[in-house]
């Protein structure tokens, strides 16, 4: 069957006893909360998925920000060489409230976003220069997008400065592609 596997070309494909690429997780980041940790990864000792795009969504000022700056924190701890891209639209975020949690603000770089395309442009292209670095070398990565529902699109942004009053029907579509070419 192998053989047959391998005719195919995909670089990626491989015997699932060998483990699937992308797919098994082999490090967890902590929550902060066994009962979370359980609910996510099926023991109280893991978490959050590390190599995985997880979306954390609730209702308006409920603590999803704070929650993910906990992750932000727990990860950064669990590799001192990482580092933490942190995409934000509300412009709600201060130096002091990452350090005010311990959080390591050398290590975090803050990019401010005002539309899906200009966040997925911009993670594409660190993810790029990311990939780049000989795995080996290569330091452990978060992105963080806060908040995607704040996100407007290029076309709602025209719409609105030319005062057409049309609602945007592409939005999801955008979203849709732009989570599919970052996984």
């Amino acid at each position: 069957m192998k053989d047959l596997a391998k005719s195919a070309g995909n670089e990626y494909g491989m015997l699932v006893d060998d483990g699937i690429f992308g797919g098994d997780v082999s490090q967890y980041i902590d929550t902060g909360s066994y009962v979370f940790n359980a609910l996510l990864s099926a023991s109280i000792y893991g978490g959050l998925p590390a190599n995985k795009i997880t979306a954390i969504a609730g209702e308006s000022a409920t603590g999803k920000t704070f929650f993910t700056l906990g992750l932000v924190k727990h990860f950064l701890d669990m590799n001192p060489t990482g580092g933490c891209i942190y995409f934000e639209s509300e412009s709600a975020l201060t130096s002091d409230m990452l350090k005010e949690r311990g959080i390591d603000t050398t290590r975090v770089y803050h990019m401010p976003v005002a539309t899906v395309e200009e966040f997925r442009h911009q993670a594409v292209k660190i993810l790029e220069k990311h990939g780049e670095v000989d795995e080996s070398e290569r330091p452990p990565l978060m992105m963080c997008l806060d908040s995607l529902g704040m996100l407007s699109t290029t076309k709602e942004m025209t719409d609105i400065s030319s005062d057409s009053g049309k609602r945007d029907m592409t939005k999801a579509q955008v979203i849709k592609g732009a989570f599919r070419v970052l996984t």
